[in-house]
């Protein structure tokens, strides 16, 4: 009878180790697929235009293929010879699909011509610009501006001959969760490091002029971060130096899954560096070698968190020392504006056109606009 028992068991036995064989026979094939599914992918995203296989979010897929197309534009192009702006110029960067500038947005290019008569204001749409945009909405009361400068940026060319060449053409800015903030990133520094000058958000409010302000400078947003909404780099030997730090910063830091490291995250490494220390209330032109770091009461009077400020009725505090208010579109474009909200009277000062011509849509909320 034991003998019986000790066969059966055996057996038994026997029949657990073969299905542990056949079940790990499957889990190598298994993995094996798994890895190859890797590898495929891998493959395609180190393609130009790559899908966004990385950080897809399913609703809200931001669509740049505008960016690599040349069908219905009229703009002329900044990347070509006969762009030369002089060095009191200031950038913008509109990077969505839309091939326009909405109402918040052509405020900010209003205020920032007023204040700089003698500056040229240059807006550079990474999307064709159709010939009937520039006949109707904000475009068409922009061009009677006589210091605004409407171009159409192709980027992989924009890029080419600089050290971002080849990370722009293989396609890094289609392998991110955030394609048009941070295509805005590289362009903003792409556009200093080619040409110097004033960058600037498409979401702030131009007060006054930059003129007193020195050549080369960023501004503090909190004390953690300098902000990248607002930035000088000059043509001189410091601007050219900030500038070339930033550019090699991006090629070399470029990530896809941060939303603020390749924006402020940039100017925030180089600085540290720069100024020899990581406590941003410390940071000057006489501790960053002639770079200065304003405080943020200069650009970003209001903190990102309180953005909502801006569109209920009252006063902001700081209107006198401001030289741009910055709205924080991203936090506060789908927020309506109150006619007696702090950025309904700045509207009216220093972007009466604008705000003339949209009327009572001005105070609709941006992204539910008709």
């Amino acid at each position: 009878m034991y003998k019986i028992y000790s066969v059966f068991y055996i057996c038994k036995i026997a029949r657990m180790i073969n299905k542990l064989i056949i079940k790990l026979r499957r889990r190598r094939v298994l993995t094996s697929c798994v890895v190859l599914v890797i590898l495929c992918g891998y493959i395609v995203l180190q393609t130009p235009l790559s899908p966004d296989l990385y950080f897809i979010h399913w609703n809200s897929l931001e669509d740049i293929s505008c960016h690599y197309i040349d069908l219905d534009n009229t703009l002329p192009r900044a990347e070509s010879e006969e762009f030369q702006p002089p060095s009191r110029s200031i950038f913008f960067h509109e990077t969505s699909c839309k091939g326009y500038l909405d109402s918040r947005q052509a405020c900010a290019v209003e205020s920032a011509a007023r204040a700089h008569p003698g500056w040229q204001i240059n807006v550079l749409f990474a999307a064709p610009v159709h010939k009937n945009s520039l006949k109707n909405g904000s475009l068409s009361v922009l061009r009677n501006f006589t210091n605004i400068r409407l171009s159409r940026v192709h980027i992989t060319n924009y890029a080419k001959r600089t050290p971002l060449e080849s990370m722009v053409s293989g396609g890094a800015l289609n392998r991110t969760r955030w394609r048009i903030s941070h295509t805005s990133d590289v362009l903003r520094y792409l556009s200093l490091y080619k040409f110097g000058g004033v960058y600037l958000d498409l979401d702030v409010v131009v007060a006054k002029a930059l003129d007193p302000l020195v050549r080369n400078w960023a501004a503090r947003e909190t004390d953690t971060a300098v902000a990248a909404g607002a930035l000088a780099f000059s043509r001189d030997e410091l601007g050219r130096s900030v500038a070339e730090a930033a550019i090699r910063d991006i090629k070399s830091n470029y990530r896809g899954d941060n939303w603020g490291n390749n924006g402020p995250g940039v100017i925030t490494r180089i600085l540290k560096k720069y100024c020899s220390t990581s406590n941003l209330s410390q940071m000057s032109a006489a501790t960053c070698n002639g770079f200065e770091v304003y405080g943020p009461q200069f650009f970003y009077p209001v903190v990102y968190w309180k953005g909502f400020e801006y569109f209920e009725p009252g006063e902001i505090k700081l209107e006198d020392t401001a030289y741009i208010f910055h709205v924080w579109n991203k936090l506060t474009s789908d927020l309506p504006v109150h006619k007696d909200s702090p950025y309904a009277k700045l509207a009216r000062k220093y972007c009466p056109t604008v705000y003339n011509l949209y009327g009572k849509d001005f105070l609709l909320p941006v992204r539910k606009k008709p």
